[in-house]
């Protein structure tokens, strides 16, 4: 999103006035584009909420690798029955998994917009 700004100390992601257009000062809000806190303003709970969120995802990335390792599993037998039961399972369990970190994150992302006030 490019928003067009006169003043330096915009709230807006990308801060440009006509005349640092041409001169190259244009300025980009990092922490606002990428939906994160500046880490010299950080405190404890939002590191604590930044933390358990990235362990969150941390965690959803491993189950979908699962998933994922499961499907191989089950193409790749070679029409052994054991390999394709077992590569069911995995699919079944890691859905599950995907569903209860998805709800884990959302309940963390829940909580910081409430914290934000």
């Amino acid at each position: 999103m490019f928003i067009m700004s006169d003043s330096p100390n915009s709230s807006f992601w990308i801060n440009c006035s006509a005349s640092s257009m041409t001169n190259g000062t244009c300025s980009m809000n990092v922490y606002k584009t990428l939906g994160s806190v500046d880490p010299k303003n950080k405190d404890l709970k939002s590191f604590a909420q930044d933390t358990f969120a990235g362990l969150t995802m941390f965690i959803g990335f491993v189950v979908l690798a699962a998933l994922v390792f499961s499907g191989f599993l089950m193409v790749l037998g070679g029409g052994d029955e054991k390999q394709y039961e077992l590569g069911k399972k995995w699919v079944i369990y890691s859905i599950i998994w995907l569903l209860l970190v998805g709800f884990a994150y959302g309940i963390i992302r829940l909580i910081q917009l409430f914290a934000k006030g």
